[in-house]
């Protein structure tokens, strides 16, 4: 992992550092996704932050509350689709359950991820830059001759709220391949 590079400048008179933007890091690999049930929101934002926003909404209360309502039990971290490249985006969020749901109210819906090999991108670093990480995934799945299946989606392993250092903060975008 890359760290924040200081050198000393002579056009810093307060502190004499400048210190360079670090970069966000991505390593490949391939893996074997499992059968999951996701139950998520769609919803759009016009800009990271209000990404950010809106998941910390949708996520404890919208399916926290729906999960404690239908007795259902989270089976791992936070999931999202994003339609399109450019904001505003829109995307779905939610999380795996233990089981399917009897029902589903309101703006919650029901997907089911099937089992399969899937390319992933480790992305560690700021949210606001992880197009890099599907830049390079991209390019290994092309010179990997992989060829994708699914639209591809994020899941969120670290936690921004825990780990302050945002090239800490672990993503794995996952592209369903053949």
């Amino acid at each position: 992992m890359l760290h924040p590079t200081t050198i000393h400048s002579p056009g810093n008179k307060q502190t004499g550092l400048i210190t360079r933007q670090q970069e966000p890091t991505v390593t490949m690999g391939e893996t074997n996704t499992s059968n999951l049930i996701i139950v998520y929101v769609t919803d759009s934002a016009a800009s990271s932050a209000e990404i950010t926003q809106k998941f910390m909404q949708i996520l404890p209360v919208e399916l926290g509350g729906f999960l404690k309502k239908n007795d259902l039990h989270m089976a791992g971290p936070p999931y999202a689709w994003y339609r399109g490249t450019q904001f505003p985006f829109v995307f779905d969020v939610g999380v795996p359950v233990n089981k399917l749901p009897a029902a589903t109210e309101g703006r919650i819906m029901v997907k089911q991820l099937p089992a399969g090999k899937a390319v992933v991108a480790h992305y560690y670093g700021p949210y606001d830059q992880i197009a890099k990480g599907y830049r390079v995934a991209n390019a290994w799945m092309k010179d990997h001759n992989k060829t994708q299946i699914a639209p591809p989606y994020e899941v969120y392993i670290g936690d921004p709220g825990v780990e302050k250092d945002p090239y800490k903060v672990l993503t794995n975008i996952i592209f369903p391949v053949e």
